[in-house]
């Protein structure tokens, strides 16, 4: 149970704060990174691959091959936060969307929930990418995207969640 929170950081996509809990009669200090939740999102064609963006990411200091995906805006639910970073980021107009699941990031120390969609009908327009965003768009084979997770060659969770989901279950 929350016992006292502690703004320590507000920034523009995200807030840090130092939360006092009790947990079965412990009272323990967590560090919690509050973020408005995000959206990714697999999308296949008729040929059987994979649309996905290859961008820089600053943390991990690399370019990643990922899942087209993008954070909830205020007022926004999942699905219309995924038509709009696909048209952004890939250039998709989704006919029709099929939520798969949802997942937190890190459960740990943050409170981003993740809401994957499947989208297999779609028209291709020109991608509209923000003005800070450098999206490369590639389309991988479905297997050959699968070995290159077994290969460590795609490395970002959402991405390998994703995939795996697919891989295991996915709308065949």
């Amino acid at each position: 149970m929350l016992r006292k929170r502690e703004l320590v950081f507000k920034g523009k996509v995200f807030t840090v704060t130092v939360d006092e809990v009790e947990v079965e009669g412990k009272v323990l200090r967590r560090d919690v990174v509050h973020h408005p939740g995000a959206v990714a999102m697999l999308v296949r064609d008729r040929r059987g691959r994979f649309l996905f963006v290859r961008q820089y990411r600053h943390p991990a200091g690399q370019k990643l091959i990922e899942l087209p995906a993008g954070t909830l805006e205020e007022g926004e639910s999942p699905e219309e936060t995924a038509r709009r970073e696909l048209r952004e980021e890939g250039g998709i107009i989704a006919h029709s969307m099929k939520f798969v699941t949802k997942f937190y990031v890190a459960p740990g120390y943050t409170t981003e929930l993740i809401h994957l969609f499947y989208v297999d009908e779609f028209d291709v327009v020109e991608n509209e990418p923000e003005e800070d965003e450098d999206i490369e768009i590639l389309w991988i084979e479905d297997e050959e995207a699968i070995r290159m997770v077994m290969r460590g060659e795609i490395v970002d969770a959402k991405t390998i969640i994703g995939l795996l989901w697919w891989a295991s279950f996915g709308f065949r």
